[in-house]
């Protein structure tokens, strides 16, 4: 039952329903905890490629297909829900914005929401 609080409220203000149904799409989804050294994710936005290979050592090189966006060692944070400031730490999802840092932890990097994630595992 809607009480006055919510009735005028936007849609999609209610979060933990934009969750659930964030969640029941379906959309793919990457748990980069699972990642070991020698695997590669494509990440694609709107307008750039992002290649990440994750290193030994725990750390994870970073490559694009432009001159504009940083290259080298990055730390990925996860994926935030449209244009909110929540995140969903140590995963990456086709709709969500991809957040990372380069420089040492310096520079907080967001992109445009990830239209798709290609893993390559490597070869055992």
């Amino acid at each position: 039952m809607m009480n006055d609080l919510t009735k005028d409220q936007p849609a999609g203000s209610d979060w933990e329903g934009f969750l659930r149904a964030h969640s029941a799409l379906g959309l793919p989804e990457i748990n980069l905890t699972e990642l070991k050294p020698g695997d590669r994710l494509v990440v694609e936005t709107l307008h750039t490629r992002y290649g990440f290979e994750w290193q030994e050592g725990g750390s994870i090189r970073l490559t694009t297909n432009r001159s504009d966006r940083p290259h080298g060692v990055v730390r990925i944070q996860g994926c935030t829900f449209g244009k909110s400031s929540s995140i969903k730490p140590g995963m990456l999802f086709c709709g969500g914005n991809l957040e990372y840092v380069s420089e040492n932890g310096r520079m907080r990097h967001l992109t445009t929401a990830i239209r798709s994630l290609v893993l390559l595992r490597r070869s055992s």
